[in-house]
């Protein structure tokens, strides 16, 4: 069984204007033949496609038409994960009108749901005489379903170990899907090479991250890979041309029941760089795209190296946590503690702390600015 995934799909900009046309080709010919070959492909939607008001957090509130799913369906992509930080932009209409609409578009979906049961459920897929199982899970940022609430499946690790083990009962191959890190970190958590190196002592076939918008390393642990960050698929964003955000790769997993171990291909693509269009890399360009994706691998090898490089980014990004005690002023303090202003922790700074409390990579990068030694 080869299985195709992809990381974050977000139609925005010039590829939802490209999209609105319904110019699917002119953004994703590069690509289709590589995903529809594969037996099964599978990629990140990392946005609601209905929903009205935005549910109040901070960060920017993503969307996208009915078009992307026919978009999603051109490039041959047969499933979504819906297990990330934006799928709840728009709140439980947001949530549940995506999953009506990907029923109705025939597009396989798992990652969330009308509440916590559903959003957990693990997905099986049957192709052929093989069955493969997907778990997938997100880190905690505004996105969380709750018992009667819809949203998306928490990156617990006891609660994921559980489905794991569960699953490897049915199922003839097992694959976890994350949605979490640091953003613009090639490097993993320590952390979260802990949590996915004990999905792979759960039973898991291969361990594969998204979410951090650029590329990461990889390794194989105990004869199975784990891919730390494939950056995005398709998400064009104005100002980022040229960098790691247009950098991705795909990776095709070769997953049988005769072999213990699990191959795979790596397939390096540029995206929305100068022209809004997903593209296989050139000879050249991808092996100078594996050697950068090597390096990181040999920090991956070395613990006290991947903690310095990770504690490194951290301290580079220690002002994005000095926002929630940035002063309102003397006077503002004064009239808040008589009670003539609203509290003097504002709405913004509230919801600031509780991303930087809930989410375990902002937990981390908060932790550390705290501890002054940054």
């Amino acid at each position: 069984m080869r299985l195709l995934v992809a990381g974050d799909f977000c139609p925005v900009g010039r590829v939802a204007g490209l999209f609105g046309k319904g110019d699917f080709q002119a953004v994703l010919s590069g690509v289709a033949g590589v995903i529809g070959d594969a037996d099964y492909s599978i990629v990140n939607l990392e946005c609601p496609v209905a929903g009205t008001e935005p549910v109040p957090k901070v960060g920017p509130s993503l969307q996208c038409g009915e078009e992307a799913l026919k978009a999603l369906k051109y490039a041959g992509f047969s499933c979504v994960t819906l297990a990330n930080n934006h799928i709840n932009d728009f709140g439980p209409e947001g949530v549940v009108g995506t999953i009506s609409k990907l029923d109705e578009y025939s597009i396989d979906h798992v990652g969330a749901g009308k509440d916590i049961t559903e959003a957990s459920r693990v997905f099986f897929k049957t192709i052929g005489e093989e069955t493969v199982a997907i778990v997938n899970c997100c880190e905690r940022e505004f996105s969380i379903a709750g018992p009667d609430s819809p949203g998306a499946c928490p990156l617990d690790p006891v609660l994921r170990f559980q489905d794991i083990r569960k699953a490897r009962e049915e199922a003839d191959h097992l694959v976890v899907i994350l949605h979490g890190g640091y953003e613009r970190c090639p490097f993993p958590s320590p952390r979260m090479v802990n949590y996915c190196r004990f999905f792979i002592d759960a039973g898991a076939d291969a361990v594969i991250c998204h979410h951090q918008h650029c590329a990461s390393g990889y390794e194989i642990y105990s004869g199975k890979p784990i891919f730390y960050g494939l950056g995005n698929f398709c998400f064009d964003s104005d100002g980022k041309e040229e960098c790691a955000w247009n950098e991705g790769l795909m990776v095709e997993l070769t997953l049988s029941e005769k072999s213990e171990e699990s191959s795979f291909r790596l397939i390096p693509f540029t995206q929305c760089a100068i022209e809004p269009s997903v593209k296989l890399m050139e000879e050249a360009e991808a092996q100078a795209f594996k050697e950068k994706l090597a390096s990181i691998n040999d920090v991956l090898a070395d613990p006290e190296a991947l903690r310095k490089a990770y504690e490194a980014f951290l301290d580079r990004h220690a002002a994005t946590y000095a926002r929630v005690f940035a002063s309102n002023g003397k006077i503002a303090r004064f009239l808040s503690g008589i009670g003539l202003l609203k509290p003097f922790l504002s709405q913004r700074k509230r919801l600031l702390l509780k991303d930087y409390i809930d989410c375990e990579s902002h937990r981390e990068g908060f932790s550390r600015f705290l501890d002054g030694s940054v």
